[in-house]
């Protein structure tokens, strides 16, 4: 994708966290100098067994002694999947109000690359073709959900932490073209 994103102008530019999700960025120049990027997340994990589920097994296990066997049949054809995925699409735009776009959500395995440019690229132009006034309302129209930091007003350190997480990638992404 960094290829194709390249012929359009915009830096596309990846790296693996410590958790080992792969976090992408994908911006024009005068956005990261505006504090915006687009943000693709792709996060693999193990699901966790509940306690409450442990416990449930064991106890029905030593009440029903015959229908364990049954239940077991039943457990066995709907075996939790060994890993869970999660790619996403954001926008990242800071300035006094600081804001999180989360456009795309989604959980197969293997998510179409040409439905990832796609969203990539429309975004680009959203934002390209904005202005500074008008593009957090323009992005809230195509976005699932948002986050800003004045809804945390109340909240200093919730709203500190969200402003740092939104710089950690701004710096991130300024690091990596740096870099290149």
């Amino acid at each position: 994708m960094e290829k194709l994103l390249s012929k359009k102008g915009i830096e596309f530019l990846s790296y693996t966290d410590e958790e080992g999700s792969q976090i992408s960025y994908a911006f024009t120049n005068n956005m990261l100098k505006q504090g915006i990027i687009v943000v693709l997340s792709e996060w693999q994990y193990e699901p966790e067994e509940e306690e409450e589920e442990a416990e449930e097994w064991e106890e029905t296990a030593e009440n029903n002694g015959d229908e364990q066997e049954a239940w077991e049949e039943e457990e066995d054809s709907e075996m939790a999947p060994e890993s869970l995925f999660e790619t996403t699409v954001s926008v990242i735009l800071k300035g006094n109000t600081s804001y999180e776009f989360g456009v795309y959500a989604d959980d197969r395995a293997v998510v179409p690359v040409i439905y990832l440019y796609r969203v990539i690229l429309d975004l680009i132009d959203i934002i390209s073709g904005s202005d500074a006034e008008s593009l957090p309302e323009i992005l809230e129209s195509v976005s699932t959900t948002v986050s800003s930091s004045d809804d945390f007003a109340d909240d200093p350190e919730t709203r500190a932490q969200m402003i740092n997480l939104i710089t950690e990638h701004l710096e991130k992404a300024a690091r990596l073209l740096a870099e290149k």
